[in-house]
């Protein structure tokens, strides 16, 4: 039996059998999934229009992949992409990762000031530890960090997952034995911006009407959720591919046109996981499997003003078949989504990226760089101007060492050799201008590339001065480090306890009050360190030990 909660109502409700499978239930089910769908197609394309041709170029930049789209002229022929946008990302998440995950010891919870006893919140936290590093918790949240990093937006996806964990036990005879018992876990997954949809009026998950995440996946992961129980066996018949071998709907593979490969031959479905409130009637019509629904309902036409919503976790194939539909399960009824931006936007869902901020800079590198590639191409390669009417018939004009040109009369007098300009020496410095534009606008700052630009300083006054540049580089990362981790890792944190909480109680005591720390990078220790060394050279030789102590 199931209950739906909403507005301080119950309804209990009996979940149907697997064979009950009727007209009606077909009805149900496509009410449901055309009211859901109805919302999240809007809000998809509200999506594409602002960012998704931004993204794919970012996506791009940071891969070293050339499209046509990426001319800055027509006449360019090279397909140069110069590497400063990448080093810029990678540098910068990696920096953020340094500050965040560096430690065995990641996370830090305390307990709240009113209770005075924290072993209980301490047992939690080494629990939380150990669960975390068997999901791989630290590698998710270093791809939902690079993501935010190109994107501008990082997003995790919390995943309660029951699993058969092994374990050794020495028998009576003195030999171990292998034994497995179920644990339930929760399992971070990293989404990529364009794979979420969320509400266009909210500004963050737990906002607007709800949320979803929509990925291709073949149709043997389907029938083995299925087979679990985790979806239900009434969608079966619905996902039976064509004659052709296909399942009948066209998948968008968003940004990476390269997934397609993972796929094409897979029968790929595409699945929409929709959380957050939909129509308590409709939800409740899928759970009892029960009469015919309304024609406005079917239609997904009724008034909104008129509805009792409740927040449920639908998951939809191919924008029509509900492979599940269920009443958020969830103790404090929040959505397993966690989103997170590099830097905040204001008033924007969408946060904005270290590609964002170098894109404009890369283009006009990119220009230039490839500008110069094109101009090799005319003053590498001779061009030759000749008299063709003074040349033996069937001549082949090709410039080989050591062939022989025949003419009809002086070959000065036929054949010219054409110089198209020299290379301009200033384009080397326009480069390189260009690459100190994309640290500016990112913030990312190379060790080397600075020596070789001449901005860090060597002699009496390096010290000084290259302890102010980092410090200053420190403090951009912070900055961004200290937005991840207010909006994904105590939050990745928190979710989880609460999770843990609920469905393994023995392992995790219920406390719910609690707090979530995080530490600093190596680079900021060193620039501490730096600073502290330069403040000891200072001090009288007398007072230098102690203030180190």
């Amino acid at each position: 039996m199931s209950v739906i909660r909403s507005q301080g109502n119950e309804i209990l409700v009996d979940e149907p059998s697997d064979s009950q499978v009727s007209y009606s239930a077909l009805s149900a089910d496509a009410a449901l999934a055309g009211w859901v769908m109805g919302k999240v197609d809007p809000w998809v394309d509200h999506r594409n229009r602002g960012y998704s041709r931004r993204w794919k170029e970012y996506w791009r930049m940071w891969r070293g992949l050339w499209h046509s789209d990426d001319k800055t002229r027509q006449s360019e022929r090279s397909r140069l992409i110069s590497p400063a946008l990448s080093q810029a990302i990678e540098s910068s998440a990696a920096e953020v990762e340094e500050i965040l995950l560096s430690k065995s010891n990641w996370i830090d919870l305390s307990d709240d000031i009113t209770d005075k006893d924290d072993k209980d919140i301490n047992a939690a936290k080494q629990s939380l530890l150990e669960d975390l590093d068997v999901v791989e918790a630290k590698e998710i949240c270093k791809e939902a960090i690079l993501n935010a990093a190109i994107f501008g937006t990082g997003i995790l996806k919390l995943n309660v997952q029951v699993k058969d964990v092994p374990t050794l036990k020495r028998g009576a005879s003195g030999r171990l034995e292998k034994m497995t018992q179920e644990r339930v876990y929760v399992v971070p997954e990293s989404i990529r911006p364009d794979e979420f949809i969320p509400d266009p009026s909210a500004r963050h998950v737990n906002e607007g009407l709800g949320c979803a995440v929509k990925f291709v996946k073949s149709q043997s992961y389907v029938l083995e959720k299925i087979k679990a129980g985790e979806y239900r066996r009434e969608a079966l018949t619905m996902l039976a591919p064509d004659q052709k071998g296909k399942s009948g709907h066209e998948v968008d593979f968003g940004v990476d046109v390269a997934a397609t490969l993972q796929v094409a031959d897979a029968q790929p479905i595409e699945i929409t996981e929709y959380q957050g409130k939909v129509p308590a009637h409709l939800l409740d019509k899928i759970i009892n499997g029960g009469s015919n629904l309304p024609a406005d309902a079917i239609l997904g036409l009724g008034d909104m003003a008129d509805e009792t919503l409740v927040e449920a976790i639908i998951t939809i194939a191919n924008g029509s078949v509900i492979l599940r539909a269920m009443v958020n399960p969830f103790t404090m009824q929040d959505r397993g989504f966690i989103v997170t931006p590099w830097e905040q936007v204001p008033g924007r869902f969408w946060g904005r990226g270290v590609g964002e901020k170098g894109w404009n800079p890369q283009k006009a590198l990119d220009a230039e760089v490839r500008s110069r590639q094109d101009s090799l191409g005319y003053i590498s390669a001779p061009m030759i101007g000749v008299d063709a009417g003074r040349f033996p018939r069937g001549f082949r004009m090709e410039v080989v060492p050591g062939k022989v040109w025949t003419t009809n009369g002086p070959p000065r007098e036929i054949i010219q050799p054409i110089e198209i300009g020299n290379l301009q020496q200033a384009t080397f410095a326009h480069a390189q201008e260009m690459e100190r534009m994309v640290q500016m606008g990112t913030g990312a700052f190379d060790t080397a590339q600075a020596l070789k630009s001449g901005q860090m300083q060597s002699g009496a006054n390096a010290v000084g001065a290259n302890s102010m540049m980092m410090g200053s580089f420190v403090k951009r990362a912070k900055r961004a480090a200290s937005t991840i981790e207010r909006n994904l890792i105590v939050p990745l944190v928190r979710k989880s306890l609460w999770r843990y909480m609920q469905f393994d109680p023995m392992r995790y005591p219920t406390d719910f009050e609690f707090k979530v720390n995080a530490a600093m990078g190596i680079m900021a220790r060193e620039v501490e360190t730096m600073q502290l060394t330069q403040l000891l050279g200072m001090l009288p030789q007398e007072v230098a030990p102690q203030v180190a102590l």
